[in-house]
């Protein structure tokens, strides 16, 4: 490239092993060059090429004469001469001099962590070969030969990021860990290694010695970034490694424009993907989250937006699986600093992942509520929480029985019913009554059912619309007792609701659709429920069209209606004859 182009920048994140790919090219490849000059970018590219050493150089000389005569000479060079600017940190807008450089005539390598998409590039990422790595850390650790197996693992622990191989090797040969506990420690504590072992390294020609997390912090320098570029970093180590595109981020942190975003990238901290997608490096994840703490109330910006998007329960969205997983990340790697807010958060995430059916995230959100309701600080939630857990527990039980337990344990929670509890005494009802109806308890199911709805009628009528799920089973239950045309009028009439106040292409209204089909399949009417099923699958191509799992699932679920209606419709034949 060098040859084609004559200027190029190696870039990549920090410690990957740009200066070092730049030396050993200079070193290789020096018979090529008559001459070649060095440098380590000082912040000033201008000042840089006044401080080159030049033998007819005089000491009274003042710096702008002492430039001209520089820059004169260094305009002659041809492409004999190889100029390698190493640690060139800086975004193409921020030196001016650039682009005088950029027009002498000889070779020059810079090496940087910014992108320069202007300029040719060359990316140097991760050492692909195990074995090169494993050799890296064997001309440091001399026991290595030893203990392959753990180094491999630590490799991958640290994400085969060059300079973090090297301090885990001369960890090992000078600190007091041995393979097994280091990687054990890495594993749990990631960058923020607690070993007070002291690794004397040599970076960008400067001897250094520090602890493993000293090092790792000092290269990155987080803490030189801008405040709301810090902000941007924290609230980045919660979104998932698979990345999010650039304007759904800019969204979720109100960001008035994407130019925060795209300084980031310049700088080398975000990673661009294709699609307008943006990421972290894991290793740069790791260290933004121990340097800049991610919490629930610094991100508390991102998590209220997000919990803006569960609340929206009849708003479907395309990017809900980056969504969860954003959600898992905050729940795995952001601190907790307000509980109350948090158990909130995670509940409104809980109900919303259940339309998309996101087992993962449901299994780890419960998980999460039980821990905060299970601790005994009384300042962390209120019985209709308990309440609630209780019914999201019974929403994962597969034993009816002990699904049924748990809501009537939730029911005994809330005694008496007011405006502020109504809306969950009356879920719990219907829930509870659907479950009754899956055990053929009819009278039981009936008596929760219609309870769920009068209550709701009762205490929060202008919730009514909240309540779909109720309604549907009540339809659903009215049919199995023989009141099919009652089940059918609630539901068309839902339907008409939903239209009005949402949309006919959103997932409340496929559901009632799918409802409204499975009735009239088992009336007979085959050909009118096929066309409220096509209704309903149209819905669901277009908002699981991210999830061909989900939507192949719903496909079967609907094909399997067919033999069961049949079975049904014979049996209705029989008892009547």
């Amino acid at each position: 490239m060098l040859s084609e182009r004559g200027k190029l920048f190696l870039y990549g994140i920090a410690g990957i092993g740009k200066s070092e790919i730049a030396k050993a090219y200079a070193k290789q490849y020096k018979n090529e060059y008559t001459n070649i000059i060095y440098i380590v970018y000082s912040g000033d590219l201008r000042q840089d090429m006044i401080d080159l050493d030049f033998i007819d150089d005089r000491p009274d000389e003042s710096e702008e004469e002492r430039f001209r005569r520089h820059n004169r000479f260094l305009r002659t060079l041809k492409s004999d001469t190889l100029l390698i600017i190493d640690n060139f940190n800086v975004t193409a807008t921020k030196d001016s001099f650039l682009s005088v450089v950029m027009k002498y005539r000889c070779r020059i390598l810079f090496t940087t962590r910014s992108r320069m998409d202007h300029y040719a590039t060359m990316e140097l990422s991760e050492i692909s070969d195990k074995t090169a790595l494993l050799k890296l850390m064997g001309r440091y650790y001399s026991e290595a030969g030893n203990h392959e197996s753990e180094l491999s693992e630590i490799i991958d622990t640290v994400h085969r990021h060059t300079l973090a191989v090297e301090l885990a090797a001369r960890l090992l040969e000078h600190g007091i860990l041995e393979p097994r506990t280091l990687l054990q420690k890495l594993q749990e504590e990631k960058v923020a290694l607690d070993s007070t072992d002291r690794i004397s390294i040599k970076k960008d020609g400067k001897p250094m010695k520090e602890t493993y997390y000293g090092h790792i912090h000092t290269l990155f320098s987080l803490y030189l970034l801008s405040e709301k570029q810090q902000m941007l970093m924290r609230n980045m180590v919660l979104i998932p490694l698979t990345g999010i595109a650039s304007r759904r981020l800019a969204d979720w942190l109100s960001l008035p424009d994407l130019n925060l975003i795209n300084d980031l990238i310049e700088m080398g901290f975000i990673t661009p993907l294709p699609g307008r997608c943006v990421a972290l490096h894991p290793m740069i994840q790791e260290i933004a989250q121990t340097d800049l703490k991610p919490s629930i109330v610094n991100c508390m910006l991102l998590l209220s937006k997000l919990q803006d998007i569960c609340l929206h329960r009849g708003l479907d969205i395309t990017y809900y699986k980056v969504m969860f997983q954003t959600i898992e990340n905050i729940i795995l790697l952001a601190e907790k600093d307000d509980l109350q807010s948090y158990l909130r958060f995670l509940e409104d995430a809980f109900a919303y992942m259940v339309n998309y059916h996101y087992e993962e995230g449901m299994n780890l959100v419960l998980q999460e509520m039980q821990s905060l309701l299970g601790q005994p600080d009384p300042d962390v939630g209120t019985i209709e929480d308990r309440a609630l857990l209780l019914d999201y527990r019974a929403s994962r039980e597969k034993d009816q029985e002990k699904a049924v337990k748990l809501d009537e344990d939730a029911l005994a929670l809330l005694p008496i019913i007011s405006t502020e509890n109504a809306l969950l005494v009356s879920n719990i009802h219907s829930n509870l009554g659907a479950r009754y109806r899956k055990m053929q308890k009819y009278d039981l199911a009936r008596h929760h059912m219609e309870t769920g709805i009068q209550i709701m009628e009762k205490y929060q009528p202008a919730a009514m619309n909240d309540c779909i799920a109720q309604i549907a089973n009540y339809a659903v239950f009215l049919c199995d007792t023989g009141e099919p045309d009652r089940g059918l009028y609630a539901l068309r009439k839902l339907a008409r609701t939903i239209k009005e106040n949402n949309s006919d292409m959103c997932g409340d209204y496929a559901v009632v659709q799918e409802t409204i089909g499975s009735i009239l399949l088992l009336q007979g009417k085959i050909l009118e429920a096929g066309e409220h099923f096509k209704k309903a699958t149209a819905i669901y191509e277009i908002i699981w069209a991210d999830s061909p799992e989900l939507l192949e699932a719903k496909y079967q679920e609907i094909m399997n209606l067919y033999p069961q209606a049949s079975i049904h419709i014979a049996q209705e034949f029989l008892s009547k004859h």
